[in-house]
């Protein structure tokens, strides 16, 4: 039986058209170590990272391409960011519906926290926020799109409140991008985490992030080691983005995220409208069925395609094997390492069962799935 795959909030399936066999050439045809080898195919691989870093620009409305650096994935770049720009003891602001990628290195720099509430839906509640900030407070963190809730944030109030108080402003956009408009001239983002394989389609191990010139200069690197270039020294590099680049770029990854972005980037709308046309058609057979609740935004409220489910009849984690079993209906049930999230919408510590329909998901597909869940709760 074909997969009915419905965990694109986890990884993009199927990846954008094209991706596997531009991956296939660069493996066959392609590979080098940029920066090192002499190689007719040096300026091929350097402007695929000048492609990569020019489409991330225009879509981040930010200046200055030359500080963005590639990571394995935006966990590690929210990891650079942090530990990065952070010192423990600092006081950090964060949303309700902060991923485990940002929460975990808070805690082990043993920073002090103070989370912005959130209502029922998952959407952040800012009626609080300036209170929270005191003079030992450094900087807000956001995620842009809840992975729990769905719930796509209003990011100018913390952008408001780390402008009046001089404050760094970081954003998560692992769920948001490339479906939400977020300049970071605009909203005066200091540093923004993306990743490759979800929204974008493109392969996993892929990602990095966007930070402003000033603090691309000076941010303590995560890694360092050698890059190419200024080899007669033991420092740290000074140039850009070399500076943010150390050892071997994934240029296998990156070929893939390049030919996904493009693909993703130029038809990011059709592909949203459809992923949210899938998710409302599986809203409704859900809602159709007794025993099954719906946690998160609502469906007409701001939001992605994300449909968190709960039961009050039968074990999440039974419902998600029996659609595994009966129909080869791929989902994610637990807490999506995000427990916070969970707190806020009253979801913890059971979790919910996930359901992220994707750009290429059918309307066939969804139909079985609400037909077999109908089957499954009854």
């Amino acid at each position: 039986m074909d997969r009915i795959y419905l965990d694109n909030a986890s990884t993009a399936f199927p990846k954008a058209p094209g991706t596997a066999e531009a991956v296939a050439e660069y493996i066959s045809a392609g590979c080098l170590n940029l920066y090192r080898t002499e190689s007719r195919l040096m300026e091929r691989n350097f402007d695929t990272l000048f492609s990569l870093r020019a489409m991330l620009a225009g879509l981040y409305d930010f200046p200055h391409p030359e500080c963005i650096a590639f990571t394995r994935n935006i966990t590690e770049a929210m990891n650079w960011i942090i530990k990065g720009l952070f010192h423990p003891g600092d006081h950090i602001i964060v949303s309700s519906n902060e991923h485990n990628a940002v929460m975990r290195p808070l805690t082990q720099m043993g920073m002090r926290v103070s989370r912005i509430p959130s209502d029922s839906h998952g959407f952040n509640d800012y009626s609080s926020l300036s209170s929270m900030i005191g003079p030992d407070t450094k900087g807000i963190i956001v995620n842009a799109a809840g992975n729990v809730s769905g719930a796509l944030q209003d990011l100018e109030p913390p952008a408001e409140a780390a402008r009046e108080h001089g404050l760094l402003f970081i954003v998560d956009t692992a769920q948001a991008s490339p479906h939400m408009d977020i300049s970071m001239e605009d909203l005066g983002i200091a540093a923004l985490g993306f990743t490759g394989h979800k929204g974008f389609l493109g392969p996993e191990g892929t990602g990095g992030m966007l930070i402003r010139r000033d603090l691309a200069e000076t941010i303590e690197p995560l890694i360092t080691g050698g890059t190419g270039s200024e080899s007669d020294s033991e420092d740290v590099p000074h140039t850009l983005p070399e500076r943010l680049s150390p050892g071997t770029e994934n240029m296998v990854g990156l070929t893939g995220l390049e030919c996904a972005m493009r693909y993703s980037i130029t038809h990011r709308r059709e592909l949203e409208a459809h992923a949210l046309d899938m998710t409302r058609r599986l809203y409704e057979g859900i809602q159709a069925i007794d025993g099954l609740e719906t946690a998160g935004a609502g469906i007409d409220e701001p939001r992605t395609a994300i449909l968190s489910v709960t039961s009050r009849k039968k074990d999440i984690a039974w419902i998600a094997a029996e659609l595994l079993k009966r129909g080869s209906i791929e989902t994610r049930v637990g807490l999506h390492c995000s427990p916070s999230a969970h707190r806020s919408l009253g979801t913890f510590p059971t979790g919910t069962l996930r359901f992220s329909p994707g750009p290429f998901t059918t309307a066939d597909e969804i139909d079985m799935t609400v037909s077999i869940l109908r089957e499954v709760m009854a």
